[in-house]
């Protein structure tokens, strides 16, 4: 055969591998949202091509550096509105997640440096691929690993693994029969491509053919219970059941419930007067199991006016500005800005750029967002109204609702139970103003009837309403279930009452004489309920036990009046005696939906994938360095042997590494009769084999074991070890 068609037969089978490596390229959209799967396809197919030009060894790793650099470009490119140059930016973003990884810290790894080390893995794999087919003749063991890396994906992400695994068993197949039928056939001389053709068919038929049985016989029940649903649990993305979830902020809120656990991941930090709630949007649709936006209005974006220009009598406005930076450069996860209170200006300034750029505020959602749609900078200042309501005022308001007002947000189910009514207008019998109506549910919410939790939440079943199950059965939970709870109850009252979801102050860092600095992190998502007063606008309230709520100023109020117990100030309030329980809570945030449930899949999904590629390359090079590594062992071994013993070990390292090199003793051959075999493979002289062979036994069957010549057994080994490995 001619050394082309040689060439073209190792084309070929390398192309196969090609085939199996892009079942790791079909899960990448479930794993990763750093490009597509032709992008990889593409990048993949580059360090193929490089591979198979069998280019010096430095001409061949500057070209893959050159693709790696264009990939991460090309998936990645430069923004407009960053000053700094994109090479600069990479670095820096390298540098970053190099301490999360020292810190083990390896789920805060940006976007691009994951999406960078997948890429160093196709590199890595396109050059073992081929060694492996080429070279060594051996394709098993990437097999099994593809199968594993592709059922896990399968189990934990919603990439659907079962064509996958079926494409792998048949290129895999024909792979390693194929290479087992060459290596006999190269190593005896002689091969038949019309043999190896046949196996190839043979095989896809067979496979084919018990995979279509497979799928079309009847299948009887598990017998094992599904590891699936504990490992979500314990690694806290459950699909099922009780969902536990990581805690922070989440733009889906349509199926609310399930328990949290802590996360202190910082979101960002916030330089501002004092601490202030941080709102993102609100929302006004409530489903019964959630909260979404009134249909005919989504889509709908308006450029309005963020602040009300008129000035209103029971609430006061006092202009403050405030400056947030984001955590993770060039990886800002929200599409709109926070902000406290009430903004003043319809313009927001980046930081960076110093500019100053309009924004506009959807009328339903109240997000704040640039005009252009473009995602907001790292770091930005704004200017905001800081409100302190005046309770006098908002008693005597209730009057003058709008019918825009009153449909948009008092909408609620059809399918909401009676009883939610009934209990809303038990608590405000006694209620004589609208003010007092809002203030007699949020006692009663943060009363001792209900326990602040965060784990043991359940979670309504298919038909029962969120409120419902969460007032008059389990009586336990977090700040969604207090503040739907709350505008449930209020909007059956037909008072119109608006959803909100941001974070709360966070945590103070430091103090100066004009500004403090707090950190918000995951941990601080919140939400609370916004209430509209004709005087005064929409006025938050804190239902959730343990919060500190909103700035309220209290009229002055007769002493003698038995009627003061009834509207507590938010200090009477923080001073009222909480249960033990809830005394003990921190500062929570709101739970994560399926939304984000979906995103620590993909995470945990990126994770397993990457874990899995690891492994493979640290098995790949153990095994490709083996010889090298096990020289290495005993060599150092034998030279730190002190007794007899040592040196007898010595001795029985020595065969385990002639076995490693092919000299493989047969199983009625005594050690003398290997040795002397030993010596006739290696062409040795002056019996180096023998004599340790000799020293060997009588270590073995003599009494008198400790008469060794040490030096002239380091001479033979020395010997021995430099003909086994030239």
């Amino acid at each position: 055969m001619s050394h082309n068609n040689y060439a073209l037969r190792d084309y070929f089978l390398y192309g196969l591998g090609f085939i199996l490596l892009l079942e790791w390229l079909y899960p990448v959209p479930y794993i990763t949202s750093g490009g597509s799967v032709s992008a990889f396809i593409v990048i993949a197919a580059l360090f193929f091509i490089i591979t198979l030009l069998k280019l010096p060894i430095i001409l061949s790793f500057l070209l893959r550096v050159v693709v790696t650099i264009g990939a991460l470009f090309w998936l990645f490119p430069s923004s407009q509105e960053v000053q700094e140059s994109w090479f600069s930016l990479v670095v820096q973003d390298f540098f970053d997640n190099l301490i999360y990884i020292l810190a083990g810290n390896v789920l805060e790894l940006s976007e691009l440096f994951r999406t960078f080390l997948f890429i160093v893995l196709l590199s890595i794999l396109s050059y073992l691929l081929h060694y492996w087919i080429v070279h060594v003749r051996r394709i098993l063991l990437f097999l099994i690993v593809s199968v594993v890396y592709v059922g896990a994906i399968d189990s934990f992400t919603d990439y659907s693994g079962e064509a996958s695994i079926v494409r792998l068993f048949i290129i895999g197949m024909i792979l390693v029969v194929t290479l087992r039928l060459l290596k006999n056939g190269e190593k005896n001389g002689s091969f038949s491509f019309l043999k190896i053709g046949k196996v190839m068919a043979f095989i896809s038929v067979f496979i084919l053919t018990a995979a279509s049985l497979s799928f079309a016989m009847p299948k009887p029940e598990p017998q094992w219970s599904d590891p699936v649903p504990f490992l979500e649990t314990v690694f806290g993305f459950s699909s099922g059941g009780t969902p536990i979830q990581r805690i922070g902020y989440s733009e889906d809120d349509s199926m609310l419930g399930g328990g949290f656990v802590q996360d202190d991941t910082p979101v960002f930090e916030a330089t501002i007067e004092q601490g202030e709630y941080w709102k993102g949007e609100t929302k006004n649709y409530y489903t019964g199991s959630g909260w979404d936006l009134s249909i005919d209005e989504t889509n709908e974006r308006h450029v309005s006016p963020p602040i009300q220009s008129d000035e209103l009598e029971a609430v006061e406005r006092e202009e403050k500005v405030a400056q947030l930076q984001f955590y993770g450069e060039g990886e800002q996860r929200f599409n709109h800005f926070f902000y406290p209170g009430e903004l003043l200006s319809d313009e927001i300034e980046n930081v960076h750029t110093e500019q100053v750029e309009p924004v506009v505020i959807h009328p339903v959602s109240n997000q704040a967002t640039f005009l252009n749609g473009q995602v907001p900078p790292n770091q930005y200042e704004l200017a905001y109204f800081e409100q302190t309501f005046q309770i006098a005022g908002l008693k005597e308001d209730g009057e003058g609702f709008s019918d825009l007002e009153m449909d948009a947000y008092t909408q609620l189910p059809e399918a909401l139970p009676d009883r939610v009514q009934e209990l809303a207008e038990e608590l405000t019998t006694t209620s004589e103003t609208v003010y007092d109506q809002v203030r007699a549910i949020e006692r009663y919410l943060r009363g001792p009837e209900f326990q602040y939790e965060t784990e043991d939440v359940p979670v309504p079943g298919a038909n029962q309403d969120y409120v419902d199950q969460f007032l008059f059965e389990t009586q336990r939970g977090y700040c969604d279930n207090f503040s739907t709870a709350m505008a449930v109850m209020l909007r059956t009252l037909d008072i119109p009452t608006r959803w909100v979801k941001g974070f709360t102050e966070g945590e103070l860092l430091e103090t100066n004489e004009d500004n403090q600095s707090f950190l918000i992190s995951n941990k601080n998502a919140h939400s609370w309920v916004e209430v509209y007063f004709p005087s005064a606008g929409w006025v938050s309230f804190e239902p959730t036990p343990s919060f500190s709520g909103f700035n309220y100023e209290q009229e002055q109020l007769d002493l003698e009046n038995n009627d003061l117990e009834e509207i507590p100030t938010p200090e009477e309030q923080e001073d009222l005696e909480l249960p033990e329980e809830e005394a003990q809570v921190e500062e929570t945030e709101e739970g994560t939906n399926d939304e984000a449930a979906s995103n620590e899949q993909q995470s945990y999904g990126w994770l397993i994938g990457t874990s899995i590629g690891l492994l493979i390359i640290l098995s790949t090079l153990v095994f490709v360095f083996r010889k090298r590594l096990s020289t290495t062992y005993v060599n150092r071994k034998q030279r730190s042997a002190q007794s007899v013993e040592d040196y007898a070990r010595s001795f029985e390292h020595l065969l385990w590494l002639l076995r490693l090199y092919g000299v493989k003793r047969k199983e009625n051959q005594t050690i003398r009769e290997y040795a002397r075999y030993v010596e006739k493979e290696l062409a040795l002289q002056d019996s180096p084999m023998v004599e340790l062979a000799e020293t060997y036994e009588q270590f073995l069957y003599s009494d008198n074991k400790h008469q060794l010549n040490k030096q002239k057994f380091d001479e033979n080994w020395k010997k021995m070890l430099k003909q086994i490995t030239s």
